[in-house]
C-alpha cells in the first residue's frame, strides 16, 4: 500500500494536520474503516505510534474497532470522531493555499482552437414526457 494512493487534496490536508491523532480523525473520517497497518500507512507513522494514538482516541470516545471474521482489526470514527473529523477537515482545508491548475489554457489560446461553426459537441436531450396516472386503476394489490 502507497501513501500516495489518497487523493492529492485529502494527502494534503493529512499532511498539514498537527498530530497523528488529528491525522487518524481525518483519514477515519473520510476512510471510514480501515485496519491499523493501513491507518499507519496512509498516516506516514509507524506502527506503534499508530496503535497508541488509536488507544488514546478510543479511551476518548472518538474511534472504535470491530474485527470481521478472519481479518484484522478495522478502527472506524463514532459519532463524536466524526463531527471531531469533519472540523479538522474543514479548518485544515480553510487554512491550505488553493492548489495550481494545471495547464489551464488561457482564452486567447481557447479562442484560437475552438470551432468557428459552433455546432454543439454534445447531442440533444429529448424531454421527459409526464404520463397521468390513473389512481383508480387496480393494480393487484388491496388494504381488503
Amino acid at each position: 500500500m502507497e501513501p500516495d494512493r489518497l487523493p492529492a487534496r485529502l494527502r494534503r490536508v493529512v499532511d498539514a494536520a498537527g498530530s497523528i491523532d488529528e491525522r487518524l480523525l481525518v483519514l477515519l473520517f473520510i476512510r471510514k474503516a480501515e485496519s491499523a497497518p493501513d491507518l499507519a500507512e496512509l498516516a506516514v507513522a509507524g506502527r506503534a505510534e499508530t496503535m497508541t494514538a488509536l488507544g488514546r482516541l478510543s479511551h476518548a470516545g472518538l474511534v472504535s474497532h470491530h474485527r470481521p471474521e478472519g481479518e484484522p482489526i478495522h478502527w472506524f470514527a463514532t459519532a463524536n470522531g466524526k463531527t471531531r473529523g469533519e472540523q479538522l477537515h474543514r479548518a485544515i482545508s480553510i487554512q491550505l493555499p488553493p492548489e495550481p491548475e494545471p495547464n489551464v489554457p488561457s482564452p486567447d489560446d481557447r479562442a484560437a482552437t475552438d470551432d468557428p461553426v459552433g455546432a454543439p459537441a454534445h447531442k440533444e436531450v429529448k424531454a421527459r414526457r409526464r404520463v397521468p396516472i390513473d389512481q383508480s386503476e387496480k393494480t393487484g394489490f388491496s388494504w381488503d
